[in-house]
């Protein structure tokens, strides 16, 4: 009887575990004993999983004993979960996250047939293989005997848990942008984010040399020797990180897609045990400088999955993993336009961006409406005259900003180099729909395959098909205003949710812990922000303002003065005095 409720209760949130432990069938190595108040425990061996006189207080016990660990925490680790007696008192003291890790699936299997768990199981999460989620601020608190029943698994799952602590207590990153592209905003948006996470950033803005570049193209057409330059200007560009990296000395090197880092230049990072990390936010079967670069790297992250991961190992490559684009909610957001700006940037329907040439052929077929597009890489045809923004000329976020926000439609048709229309085999995808929905914009969007637990597709956001589709789509949507803008915004608390480069850092540099990565071990700098939070006494914007270095144990002043620089909006009257007390140490 409790069995097929807790499964029921655990399917709705865990279907594929739920099926796990029904299909279980091993021999139960549990055996239930009956403990002197009545209620069950169980023995493995000759370890109990839980006391033998009184579980129940045993479980409130260990959470009275927990009490400070909890206090404050967002998220909990519990590391073991027997009968889950400790599980429950858990739950009914703390309003924190809980993620419970359990390798025993005899052991699930037996605590669901002696209780009725349906209250917490539905709203924990309960894992049982290596996947480690993503959370803030966590606690880890062991149950004894769970950890002593597998105590390989526990030790290597506290030493990945341990090594995600002190990342989330600073790193220091150099970040390496490209010359130009696509990637270049996204590398500015990283730094930001991490800087915001807690970590020591500096940006290696290459795209200062993009004049260099053009330089190359207006003195030489010939093909060889304007390589060669390119490669004389990458040569130079790696030599100055490398510059860098002497003096910062940085416990990683982030680089972007296009960044000009020569496998020279990664192999002496490597030799001086500086680890490299790169972001390939570009499509793998256009762009294959990857081959020769994923290897070169410590880790490598992606924007597509499946064909891309196979083409990885083959190629040898060690720590990789799915990372998709994002969105910045500093840049891209909801914005009050004047009547003048949105008579200027808005239409029924608009496009922003570049004239790949499946968009060149797709658009053909809008050309009867209301319809602006705005980026640069249009033809120059009489037929799309009437409809491109400023003859063509490239457009800057703020201003993209601009066009998502007024338009009552965004059409975001991925590029394609070989379709004239939507690539039926589309998989990654591109920062524009991060972007329109962090605008709380309306959208419709070409199918593609990587949505898929992005967002919810017909809920959050619309997709298309074919020509025809849109087309019906557009009609239908532009009558039904309420319906767009209750599916943008949707969207866009999702964005706001899951889909910012906060979110993406953080996940990086978890990754990076789960491979193995040993974060410094600095000396204790600085003071326990738990103390001085507590010395802040009744000044709640102090105590307000020391709260917000989430995951942080010690905070240095100028630590506090790295926030403040990168913060935004008017100084506070806490920022003000640390100012002053910086101003004073400096004389």
């Amino acid at each position: 009887m409790f069995f097929e409720k807790n499964i029921s209760a655990l399917r709705t949130v865990n279907p594929e575990l739920a099926e796990a432990i029904i299909n279980h069938n091993k021999e139960v190595s549990a055996e239930v004993v009956r403990t002197k108040t009545g209620m069950p425990s169980v023995k493995v061996g000759n370890i109990s999983l839980h006391s033998l006189y009184d579980p129940i207080r045993e479980a409130r016990d260990w959470v009275r004993h927990h009490e400070k660990e909890i206090e404050g925490a967002e998220s909990i680790c519990v590391l073991g979960f027997g009968l889950g007696y400790h599980v429950l008192e858990l739950f009914k003291n703390t309003e924190a996250k809980i993620i419970v890790f359990e390798p025993g699936l005899d052991i699930l299997k037996t605590a669901l047939g002696l209780f009725c768990l349906t209250s917490i199981l539905s709203e924990i999460k309960i894992v049982t293989d290596g996947r480690v989620p993503s959370f803030n601020n966590t606690a880890i608190l062991e149950h004894k005997p769970s950890v002593n029943l597998s105590r390989g698994y526990f030790e290597h799952l506290l030493a990945r848990l341990r090594a995600r602590e002190r990342i989330h207590q600073g790193l220091k990153i150099l970040v390496v942008g490209p010359l130009y592209g696509g990637s270049l905003p996204i590398a500015r948006y990283c730094s930001s984010a991490l800087k915001k996470l807690g970590h020591e950033v500096e940006f290696f803005d290459s795209s200062r040399f993009s004049d260099s570049m053009s330089f190359a193209k207006e003195i030489t057409k010939d093909k060889a020797w304007y390589n060669r330059l390119i490669d004389m200007l990458t040569t130079f560009l790696s030599e100055a990180v490398l510059a860098k990296c002497e003096t910062f000395k940085p416990d990683l090197v982030f680089a972007l897609a296009q960044a000009p880092l020569t496998s020279e230049c990664l192999g002496r990072l490597r030799a001086h045990k500086v680890p490299t990390a790169f972001w390939f936010v570009e499509d793998f079967r256009l762009m294959n400088y990857w081959r020769k670069l994923s290897v070169a790297y410590d880790y490598f992250f992606t924007i597509q999955q499946g064909d891309f991961f196979e083409e990885l190992k083959n190629e040898g490559t060690g720590n990789y993993c799915y990372l998709p684009t994002a969105a910045c909610p500093d840049e891209h957001k909801e914005m009050e336009l004047t009547d003048n700006e949105k008579d200027y940037y808005g239409s029924d329907i608009s496009f922003a961006g570049a004239g790949y040439y499946n968009r060149r052929h797709f658009f053909r077929g809008l050309l009867d409406l209301d319809f602006k597009i705005w980026g640069d890489g249009w033809p120059r045809d009489p037929a799309y005259a009437k409809y491109i923004q400023r003859s063509g000329g490239r457009i800057e976020t703020e201003e993209m900003v601009k066009v998502f926000n007024a338009s009552e439609i965004n059409i975001n048709l991925h590029s394609s180099t070989y379709h004239k229309g939507v690539n039926p085999f589309g998989d990654f995808v591109n920062p524009r729909t991060f972007e329109i929905a962090a605008c709380g914009a309306f959208q419709l969007v070409d199918r593609r395959s990587g949505l898929e637990g992005l967002f919810d597709a017909g809920e959050e956001i619309i997709v298309f098909d074919d020509l025809d589709d849109l087309r019906h789509k557009i009609s239908y949507y532009i009558e039904h205003p309420e319906e767009r803008k209750r599916t943008a915004e949707k969207a866009r608390q999702r964005v706001r949710k899951e889909h910012t480069y906060e979110h993406r850092m953080r996940r990086m540099l978890e990754f990076i812990a789960d491979c193995g990565y040993e974060p410094p071990v600095r000396n204790a700098e600085g003071e326990r922000i738990q103390d001085l939070i507590g010395e802040a006494g009744d000044d709640s914007e102090l105590v307000e303002y020391l709260s917000g270095f989430d995951g942080r144990e010690r905070v240095t002043l100028p630590d506090i003065i790295r926030k403040i620089e990168n913060g935004e909006g008017a100084i506070s009257r806490t920022e003000t005095i640390f100012l002053m007390m910086n101003e004073l140490i400096k004389k």
